[in-house]
């Protein structure tokens, strides 16, 4: 009996170790992006131009990490295909809130800004938590 017990414990251990960080870092980068996703919806409801700042270096600083993360995560092998999927929708998530949705937040078109948000971001949004999802928790 202590035997067959050893064994288990020894089988559930081997397999919880033998990828570690895998189900941290996957549960990493969504609960990073919410945050990143966050921040920029935080904005549309903002009208002073320094606040307005000062959540748009909170969502880059959180983007920032999601691509240390992201980085990090590509490594596993097991994860690299759904990543580099991941990868180009953030991609291109980052590049319209960059060079769209904030200048035109910043120059006071709120509701251009919460259509791009709302139209081309949160499809994009819904892909790469599908994505992350699929992959093992």
């Amino acid at each position: 009996m202590k035997t067959a017990l050893n064994a288990l414990l020894t089988i559930f251990f081997c397999s919880a170790l033998s990828h570690p960080v895998q189900a941290g870092q996957v549960a990493d980068i969504q609960s990073t992006l919410a945050v990143t996703r966050q921040h920029t919806m935080v904005m549309l409801s903002e009208a002073d131009r320094t606040v307005l700042e000062m959540r748009y270096e909170e969502a880059l600083k959180s983007s920032k990490d999601l691509d240390a993360l992201l980085d990090a995560a590509m490594k596993n092998a097991a994860l690299q295909p759904k990543l580099t999927q991941f990868k180009a929708v953030w991609e291109a998530f980052k590049k319209t809130r960059d060079d769209e949705i904030i200048p035109a937040m910043m120059s006071g078109a709120r509701d251009q800004a919460r259509g791009l948000a709302q139209g081309v971001q949160a499809p994009r949004f819904k892909k790469m938590n599908e994505l992350l999802e699929s992959l093992p928790q």
